[in-house]
């Protein structure tokens, strides 16, 4: 190991001079090798869908010293070997705690620990100090040869939150930098009240981003399901399954099902804000329990909530309806959230391909065109308009649709298999 980083201690107190002198002659190099492993190591976490902020730096010569030092009255005059670990270090800035689980992993996996500590888990809830995870690795052998350096190194990382390290910056200036130790208790309280609001606010969000994650996987899975179900139903027709009566006689008899008050089968909880109300309606659609879903829906519809809330909701409750195939409510309030917000893309999409459903194929193209007019790049949009096209026998726009559709998504079987479709009629 490079004499910069380890020597006895047999002598007294070290030569500053000479340890400065080696210091210089080493510091451009250490610099090289940091930012070749903070590269690496930001190649590493992109590759995991992670992009914090990675710090790099090589201690300066005076924080050195220092520690050499500190280290020497630590040892009182011990003949041992002294180790400076950190003078590479690298510090990866996450915006969430689990992101700090996900670094910590990759590093564990991708890199040789020689040593971990998790500080600041052992303050009591009066105490305060700076939370972070130090990880202590091994320099690759690749980097290490790669600026001619035989010996071993070892680097320091601290994995922290944003506001972990905003914390450890103020900390290190206040407290560790100016050698203080408050007495006053008032400030003492001062400061661990601030720290606490910091880790109180790193869990909060933490909370919301799961809360987000969950919303989105439910939303995802609601419109995957709302588009396989659409997709079985119009194919139907369109390649000849079933005639063109009989699917209207089919449609009729699912509209008028019984459709007994919804709000019967659901009792709100009148604890429940409307992000959770949201979530429990999203989880019962999914779960195909589409009366429960209209029913929260509606309790949603109910509160006094501005414009923007209710246009989602209204879209949500008309795609359970349409899954109900109470296709009438589900037009309503498709309608509904148009009405609320005008140039809303997918309210238009969803009344056109509703349109569509009961082959009011007129209807259907005004609100398909309505939907490109505002967003033209939609794979959806695109296909089921090359759909209605097909059925009004304007097989040319129809085909060119169609291969719009497979410019956006050129894997999709169904779109391939319409454009097959459309080409032998065109050919007729």
């Amino acid at each position: 190991m490079d004499k910069l980083l380890n020597f006895s201690a047999k002598q007294s107190l070290p030569n500053k001079k000479v340890l400065q002198e080696h210091y210089e002659a080493n510091c451009i190099q250490y610099e090289r090798v940091v930012n070749d492993l903070q590269q690496r190591i930001k190649l590493d976490l992109s590759k995991i869908d992670l992009v914090p902020t990675v710090k790099a730096r090589v201690k300066s010569f005076d924080s050195y010293y220092k520690k050499v030092l500190s280290y020497l009255k630590q040892i009182k005059g011990q003949q041992k070997n002294i180790i400076i670990y950190d003078v590479l270090g690298l510090r990866i800035i996450c915006p969430f705690l689990d992101d700090l689980k996900a670094v910590e992993k990759l590093i564990k996996e991708k890199y040789i620990v020689v040593e971990m500590e998790h500080k600041g888990t052992d303050y009591s809830f009066k105490e305060f100090g700076y939370e972070a995870i130090h990880i202590l690795i091994e320099v690759p052998k690749d980097i290490l040869s790669r600026f001619q350096l035989a010996q071993s190194l070892v680097c320091e990382i601290q994995l922290c939150t944003i506001l972990q390290d905003a914390w450890g910056e103020v900390e290190h200036e206040l407290v560790y930098k100016a050698n203080f130790s408050p007495f006053d208790e008032s400030l003492k309280r001062k400061l661990a009240a601030l720290n606490a609001t910091l880790t109180l606010s790193d869990t909060l969000f933490q909370e919301i981003r799961d809360y987000q994650r969950l919303l989105q996987a439910e939303l995802k899975k609601r419109r995957e399901a709302f588009i396989e179900q659409l997709h079985n139903t119009i194919d139907s027709t369109t390649f000849g399954l079933l005639k063109e009566s009989a699917f209207k006689e089919t449609a009729v008899k699912e509209i008028n099902r019984n459709t007994k008050d919804v709000r019967e089968v659901f009792e709100k909880n009148i604890n429940d804000n409307i992000d959770n109300l949201l979530l429990r309606a999203l989880e019962a659609h999914n779960s195909k329990q589409y009366r429960k879903a209209i029913a929260i829906y509606t309790s949603i519809l109910d509160l006094k909530t501005d414009h923007y809330i209710k246009l989602i909701i209204h879209i949500h409750r008309g795609m359970a309806y349409f899954s109900e195939s109470h296709y009438e409510e589900a037009l309503a309030d498709f309608s509904k959230s148009i009405k609320l917000h005008p140039e809303n893309w997918r309210a238009f999409y969803y009344r056109g391909v509703t349109h569509q459903i009961n082959q009011d194929y007129t209807e259907a193209l005004n609100d398909l065109n309505q939907c490109l007019q505002l967003d033209p790049y939609q794979f959806d949009s695109l296909f089921n308009r090359s759909r209605v096209y097909f059925h009004l026998g304007d097989y040319p726009k129809a085909f060119a649709d169609c291969e719009q559709a497979l410019n956006i998504e050129p894997e999709s079987f169904q779109a391939q298999k319409l454009k097959d479709l459309i080409k032998a009629y065109i050919t007729l």
